[in-house]
Order: structure tokens, then sequence, then C-alpha cells
């Protein structure tokens, strides 16, 4: 009866994970932001008020690439950074912009998301989140939605693709200030250079 039992539940954390739909074709914007507040949160933070003097409007819905919109460029926003100033220690939005032969990347995004019918094992730490912007030569951009895995963590095939691309400009942005420092506080050691938020 063991036995039979333990196949039953390897079996089924074994089990093959269903294709989900292909989300609607994005919306195009005017612009990529990684600073709109849809990304910001996606990416496990939320933007203060005084981190920019810039507004920031809502994203469009991540989305499939539409037919007839050809990428040249990519922006990439990730977290994970700190910006140090006299106010204190930030936490900031990076931005990377990438570039080369798009076709790789265009294709992993037209995979299907997938999702397991029945709990599974997965890793206990997710890998962290980060969001795709594709813009094309007239500087129209689509929040690209990025196919995962049965565990919610994006699909090797996309992040295989972006990595293969060639990085140019990197900036941080400060959005969230996490630590305030005072007139006691001991000077903070060297960090990236804190950059105003566009």
């Amino acid at each position: 009866m063991g036995a039979a039992v333990a196949s039953v539940l390897v079996f089924g954390a074994c089990a093959a994970p269903t294709a989900s739909p292909l989300p609607e074709p994005a919306e195009p914007a005017v612009g990529a932001d990684c600073l709109a507040p849809q990304v910001v949160q996606t990416l496990g933070l939320s933007l203060d008020a005084t981190a920019t003097a810039t507004s920031h409007p809502d994203a469009p819905d991540a989305g499939s690439v539409p037919e007839g919109f050809t990428p040249s460029a990519v922006l990439q926003c990730l977290a994970g950074e700190t910006l140090t100033d006299v106010s204190g220690v930030w936490d900031a939005v990076t931005v990377r912009r990438l570039e080369g032969d798009l076709a790789r990347l265009v294709a992993a995004l037209t995979r299907p998301s997938l999702h397991a019918d029945e709990a599974g094992a997965c890793p206990a730490d997710t890998a962290p989140a980060w969001e795709l912007w594709l813009m094309d030569a007239m500087g129209k951009a689509i929040r690209a939605a990025l196919p995962v895995d049965a565990c919610g963590d994006i699909q090797p095939e996309v992040a295989e693709a972006v990595g293969s691309l060639a990085e140019g400009e990197v900036t941080h942005y400060p959005v969230r200030l996490a630590y305030a420092r005072s007139a006691a506080d001991e000077p903070v050691g060297a960090g990236p250079v804190l950059l105003v938020g566009p």
C-alpha cells in the first residue's frame, strides 16, 4: 500500500504542465518607461513621490508582439541595485538598453506560458522578476508579456535570448527610499552614483 501511494505522489508531481493561451497583442505606447507604476510593482518595488520630478503614466498591459511591429532595440527593467545620496539609501530600478538580432527573442516570446494543474516541486526562491519593452525605429514601444514556466519563472529560452544581445547604456533610477540617513549616521561607502530619474 505504501509503495502504491508513493507511486501516485510521484506521478502527480511529474504531471505535465498545461500551456496557457497566448496573451492579446500588446498595445503600442509612445515610449518605453521602466518607471511606470505597473512595471515598478512587477519588480517588487514602489515609486516614492520624491524619487522623480517627472510624472510616469500607467503602462499598457503586457502582451504578445503585435503583427507588423518590428522591434529594433530592447529595454530591460530590473531591480536589485541601491543608490546613495544625502537623503539615504534608495532602492533602484536598473534600465539596460539591448541591441542586436532580435529574431531569437521575438520567437521566444511566442512560447506559451505553462501552469501546473497540480502542486509540484518548485524552488523555494523564485528567480528575480524583470520586464521588457520592445521598441521600434520610430520610438514606439510595447510592454512584452514574458512566458513563464510552471513555477512562475521566466522561461530560459527568453532569458537566453536576452543574454545573447549586446548591452548598451545602463542607467540606475532611485524609486524608493529604503533607509533615511540622519546627521548621526556614518558616511555611506562608495556605491553607484545617484542619477536623477527621468
